[in-house]
């Protein structure tokens, strides 16, 4: 009989464990969403930077030889 105790106590055990570790793994699993998608934010935000600095590049040339024709 104390083997039977034994046994359903290091299952109770074995379960408790097992409970716990997939909360935490839960918990992180939102963490990690939540960082995916700022992550995700700051990409599409520096896509857009890089884009406006390129047509800035491009353009702002253009405009000041213009600027520079209609001067003289």
């Amino acid at each position: 009989m104390a083997d039977d105790k034994d046994i359903l106590a290091l299952l109770v055990k074995f379960d408790e464990r097992q409970r716990t570790i997939f909360k935490t793994l839960t918990r992180i699993e939102n963490q990690l969403q939540k960082v995916n998608g700022k992550v995700a934010e700051h990409e599409k935000t520096l896509i857009e930077l890089r884009t406006i600095g390129t047509i800035g590049i491009l353009i702002v040339p253009v405009i000041v030889s213009y600027i520079m024709k209609f001067i003289n």
